[in-house]
C-alpha cells in the first residue's frame, strides 16, 4: 500500500477532519482545508516526515505478515519433519534463512 497525505492525516486525528479547498487541484498539502477547527494541520515538513514513517511502519508489517505466512507453509513443516527424523536440522535452518533473505526486515 502506498501511504499518501490523505491516509496520514486521517490516521493522525482519526476520521475525515479535513477536506480540499478546490477538488480540481488534487490532494496536495497546499489544497488541504481543515473542517474540524479543533484540529490543527501539521506543517508540510511534519506531514512529509509522518508519511515516510507511516510507510515504513506499513512496509514492516507487510513483511512480517509475509514472513509469518512463509514460516507456516514452508519452514514449520520442515521443522516437524526434523523432529520426526525425516529431515535434517540444517534443511530446516536453511529454509528459515531463505525466508529471512526473501523477506528482509
Amino acid at each position: 500500500m502506498k501511504i499518501n497525505l490523505d491516509l496520514y492525516l486521517a490516521k493522525l486525528n482519526g476520521g475525515q477532519w479535513f477536506g480540499l479547498k478546490d477538488p480540481s487541484k488534487g490532494h496536495v498539502y497546499e489544497n488541504i482545508l481543515v473542517l474540524d477547527k479543533s484540529k490543527k494541520l501539521p506543517s508540510k515538513s511534519e506531514c512529509e516526515k509522518g508519511i515516510i514513517a507511516l510507510q515504513a511502519e506499513w512496509d514492516a508489517r507487510a513483511i512480517n505478515l509475509k514472513r509469518q505466512s512463509a514460516y507456516q507453509t514452508e519452514s514449520d513443516p520442515l521443522f516437524f519433519k526434523y523432529q520426526r527424523g525425516e529431515a535434517t536440522e540444517q534443511e530446516w535452518l536453511d529454509k528459515v534463512a531463505e525466508i529471512k533473505a526473501r523477506f528482509p526486515k
